[in-house]
C-alpha cells in the first residue's frame, strides 16, 4: 500500500510527520495550495470534501466547507480536480459517510483510485456499515 509504506518509511526515519488539511473547492487556487504544501515538505495531504453539516469539524473547517459549497464545490468536482495534481506525496480525502453512501461505496472508492487518491477518512462511518 503506497500510503502506509510511505508514512512508515518516513516515520521510521525518525522524523515527525506533517499532514496538512486543505478544503477542496475553496477558491480557484486550492490545487495550488495542495502543491505548495507538498513542496514545503508535507508527508501526506488531506483534502476535505465539504459537507453541508460538518458536525465533527471545528469552526474553521466548518466555515471553509460553507464557503467552498457556496462556490459550487461538489464531491465530483473536487475528485476530478484532484486528479490533475502531480505531487510526490500521498493524497487522502476526508468526508462524511452521507457523501460516500450517496455515491455508493464501491463507486466512490473507484473514483478516488482513478483520481490517484490514496485513501479516505470517513470519521462518521457507522460500525454496522463496515464489511467483515
Amino acid at each position: 500500500m503506497k500510503l502506509e509504506s510511505h508514512l512508515r518509511q518516513r516515520r521510521d526515519g525518525g522524523r515527525p510527520l506533517l499532514a496538512p488539511y486543505v478544503t477542496g473547492g475553496l477558491g480557484s487556487g486550492w490545487l495550488d495550495v495542495v502543491r505548495a504544501a507538498a513542496d514545503a515538505g508535507a508527508d501526506v495531504i488531506e483534502i476535505g470534501i465539504p459537507f453541508s453539516d460538518p458536525v465533527m469539524d471545528g469552526r474553521t473547517v466548518q466555515e471553509a466547507s460553507r464557503r467552498a459549497l457556496e462556490l459550487g464545490a461538489t464531491p465530483a468536482t473536487i475528485v476530478a480536480e484532484a486528479a490533475q495534481l502531480d505531487v510526490s506525496v500521498p493524497l487522502v480525502v476526508m468526508t462524511y459517510y452521507n457523501i460516500v453512501a450517496h455515491a455508493g461505496t464501491e463507486r466512490f472508492a473507484a473514483q478516488l483510485a482513478d483520481a490517484g487518491i490514496d485513501g479516505a477518512i470517513v470519521p462518521d462511518l457507522p460500525l454496522d456499515e463496515l464489511d467483515g
